[in-house]
């Protein structure tokens, strides 16, 4: 017995000591095939330090202030006002009781105020005088005195047959985050009148952390789906007479970016087909809803939905943005919408590049100033100016910089601009009105790029697939790389690159902290994106996923001619939403390029999403089968070689996690790998610190980073 007893007690143990070493292989496998805490990761104390100190590299190019007088500038740096004399150049202190006013800063007019969730529309709007307030409830219109009365509007609304409130396509993707509007003198409120009832409901799973779950339903047209039909009412607040807005005849179009004239006379909307390359901007009576055409543009691609419409003070002429000569540029017109003339893309110096932005509409001078894509690096803001005649156009600023942050002179005779690039520390010149540069006010210190064992960014030139297109591409090494290696660093591609999104910014970038964790990284440029052209941006119409992607795969080849030092055989991509789709794609379309990819919230196959953004840029799924096919991530999922994570939110109302879904559902049926985490409370944005945490562990594992990365300083 005591024998037998020894021989048990010692299997036992053995016992014991078997699980025990098997729990410990487990508690391994799991930690290599979750995730480590960000803060855990090797490199991320070098990240962190390199998150403080990096961006104060190349400091001190800035000013606070700047004001003029007839005969200098004046501006503060951080050691106090400085003066600089025009007709010497000579700089001097300046006292500060002595300075000229600020200048008005004659700003663009961007739409500020409220705003309401996303793919949502504000439930109250307030009179100009304040006296009422329109609400939206119970999905109808009310208005409310300010000593709290309240009278209904309308009665008959229905969660089918809306007022005062539209539906999340319009909100997520027209920007319609208001749908009640009150005329300048408080004597009109329009407001949507919205049927849903053609559109389908999309439902998720709510509570999926409580004890039961609950569902969650939204009117989600998928690209082909039938649309809500919107139209528009008007109240007389005087009379209580509502008009009903001829919208027109078509019910298959999307109507919004309503807006009162500035005299209340009449009510502004914008008006586009289905397929969103006509626009009309109408304008209707507000006692009859009788309209009229103002304007139209037309599109062989897409046409931009909402193109700026600002109005003069007189109420009368109205500036106006076109792309109908394949490059964004402005136009003065009336109140009927006649062309008064030109304002940009006339002479030699502003016709081949696309005006960007509005800084300055200076009526007492009769002159508008704009940024326009003029520069040698055609990413780069130049400043323009010109008469509101369309004569006397000026380029302003010369340098072959990306320009921003003007302060103009009350005369227009000199301008400051902060220029930089991402290779060039920010410092602020002033430039006089004919594009004579007469000074350098503050410039960058990037001496500390020795000191912290940085190269700064590089600003990476190459061509397109198509053969003619220059691109860009905007690199980051870790501190202290060692450039005579060969294959020493992967490489990581940080992309979004979607349709009317903007491409990489050439803006000073001492760092990117996360190369301390052991890669390179790199930002590419794309075609489909804002800022270059009708021609750039329509290059993916019909193909998304086609050249976009194909920029980026010539990015990388770029990148890794010029820098041997990188791995070819490493090289991964990530980004979320229109970015997480490029990466999931990337990994299905070019497996002999990338290695790894993490896929944040992808759209997987265009099918997936919403009408108004699919369809402006893919038409219906019914138009263009095989345009859908070629861009479905699902579709091609048999060709994953690589390693694949894909990351989702459970309630994002967004992009569906059934995208991600289907293109796991695909690789299992396949029994290809791949690594997949939901997070059961998050939406598209997925704010939790495991989405960090997870996204890095899986790069560094699956790039072999980690052999790389940087310990603190």
């Amino acid at each position: 017995m005591i024998l037998l007893r020894r021989w048990i007690d010692v299997r036992l143990l053995t016992l014991l000591t078997l699980a025990v070493s098997i729990a410990a292989v487990d508690s391994r496998v799991f930690a290599q095939s979750g995730w480590t805490p960000f803060g855990e990761l090797p490199g991320a104390d070098a990240y962190q330090a390199m998150s403080r100190n990096g961006r104060r590299v190349g400091g001190g190019g800035r000013v606070r202030d700047v004001r003029f007088d007839e005969a200098a500038a004046y501006f503060m740096t951080g050691t106090g006002w400085q003066k600089l004399d025009f007709a010497t150049g000579e700089r001097s202190e300046a006292d500060p009781k002595a300075l000229p006013d600020r200048e008005r800063s004659g700003a663009s007019g961007r739409r500020g105020g409220r705003r309401a969730a996303r793919g949502r529309q504000l439930t109250e709007q307030p009179s100009p005088d304040g006296s009422l307030t329109a609400i939206h409830r119970d999905y109808n219109v009310w208005l409310r005195s300010d000593d709290g009365d309240e009278m209904p509007v309308t009665i008959d609304g229905t969660e089918a047959n809306r007022f005062g409130t539209a539906c999340w396509v319009y909100g997520e993707e027209l920007d319609q985050n208001t749908a009640m509007w009150w005329s300048p003198d408080g004597a009109f409120l329009a407001f949507y009148a919205f049927d849903v009832s053609p559109t389908r409901d999309y439902y998720l799973v709510d509570g999926l952390t409580q004890l039961r779950t609950g569902v969650m339903k939204e009117r989600y047209p998928k690209a082909g789906d039938a649309n809500p039909i919107a139209g528009l009412r008007i109240l007389d607040v005087e009379t209580g007479k509502i008009a009903t807005v001829d919208v027109g005849p078509e019910t298959d179009q999307y109507v919004y970016a309503v807006q009162w004239t500035p005299d209340s006379s009449e009510l502004l909307f914008n008006r586009t087909n289905r397929h969103q390359n006509h626009l009309d901007v109408l304008a209707a009576d507000p006692q009859t809803g009788a309209t009229r055409v103002v304007v139209t543009e037309t599109q062989e691609t897409w046409q931009r939905n909402r193109p700026l419409m600002r109005f003069l003070e007189d109420g009368r002429r109205f500036i106006w943005e076109t792309e109908k000569s394949g490059w964004k540029q402005y136009e003065l017109r009336n109140r009927d919408g006649a062309l008064v003339n030109p304002l940009t893309g006339t002479s030699v110096t502003s016709s081949g590049f696309p005006a960007e932005a509005l800084v300055k509409v200076d009526e007492d001078a009769g002159v508008l100033w704009y940024t326009a894509r003029s520069s040698l690096t055609p990413i780069n803001d130049q400043l323009h100016r010109v008469d509101l005649d369309g004569t006397g156009e000026k380029q302003v600023t010369t340098a072959d910089l990306h320009h921003s942050g003007f302060s103009i002179a009350a005369n227009g005779e000199a301008v400051t601009a902060l220029r930089q690039a991402v290779d060039h520390a920010p410092e602020t010149a002033l430039y006089t009105v004919d594009g004579g540069e007469v000074a350098i006010l503050a410039a960058g210190d990037d001496s500390g790029l020795e000191e912290w064992g940085l190269e700064g960014g590089e600003l990476i030139r190459f061509t397109s697939p198509d053969g003619t297109t220059p691109l860009h591409a905007f690199l980051h090494l870790p501190a202290n790389a060692d450039r005579s290696s060969i294959g020493k660093y992967p490489l990581v591609v940080d992309v979004y690159g979607g349709p009317e999104s903007r491409g990489p910014s050439n803006t000073w970038s001492a760092a990117n902290p996360l190369c301390e964790l052991g890669f390179a990284v790199a930002k590419i440029e794309n075609r489909g994106t804002i800022g270059r052209g009708k021609s750039f941006e329509g290059a993916t119409y019909l193909n998304l996923g086609g050249p976009d992607l194909d920029d980026q795969v010539a990015g990388v080849k770029a990148i890794l001619a010029a820098h041997p030092e990188i791995d070819p055989e490493r090289v991964g991509m990530t980004g979320h939403s229109y970015g997480g789709y490029m990466a999931a794609l990337a990994m299905v379309r070019h497996p002999d390029v990338f290695a790894a990819a993490v896929a944040g919230a992808p759209v997987t196959d265009w099918r997936n999403y919403d009408t108004i953004y699919t369809e402006r840029y893919m038409r219906t799924p019914q138009e263009n089968a095989e345009g859908y096919d070629a861009g479905s991530a699902v579709r091609l999922a048999v060709n994953l070689k690589g390693d694949l994570l894909l990351l989702h939110g459970m309630r994002d109302d967004n992009v569906h996690p059934s995208n991600t879904f289907q293109m796991a559902a695909k690789l299992q049926d396949r029994d290809i790998p791949f690594e997949m985490i939901m997070f059961p409370t998050a939406t598209h944005g997925i704010g939790s610190a495991a989405y960090r945490s997870s996204k890095w562990s899986f790069l560094q594992e699956h790039l072999g980073a980690a052999a790389t990365a940087n310990e603190a300083p």
